[in-house]
């Protein structure tokens, strides 16, 4: 996430700093397939990142505290996360 995150920070710091930016982050986006695949491990890093969160939060509720529900919450945060990863992989490319 790291990395990716730099990748991120120049885009905006393109894209805003004037229309000429703007067109050149997003040629640089969208016509290679680098940056493209740096996008798309990023969001699929941060869609897990963001479900195992979200379960821990669950979790700090009380529920799927027993062996048996954190083996369930991790098989559903795994599932999840693998809908979310497909969904933005369409989304990039």
């Amino acid at each position: 996430m790291f990395v990716g995150l730099i990748l991120v920070l120049w885009a905006f710091d393109a894209s805003l700093s004037s229309p000429e930016g703007f067109a050149s982050a997003r040629e640089a986006l969208t016509d290679n397939v680098l940056t493209q695949l740096i996008a798309w491990g990023l969001l699929s890093a941060l869609s897990y990142h963001f479900v195992a969160g979200v379960r821990h939060l669950i979790m700090d509720m009380g529920y799927g505290e027993t062996l048996q529900g954190g083996q369930r919450g991790a098989q559903l945060t795994v599932i999840i996360t693998a809908v979310l990863v497909v969904l933005s992989g369409v989304w990039v490319w």
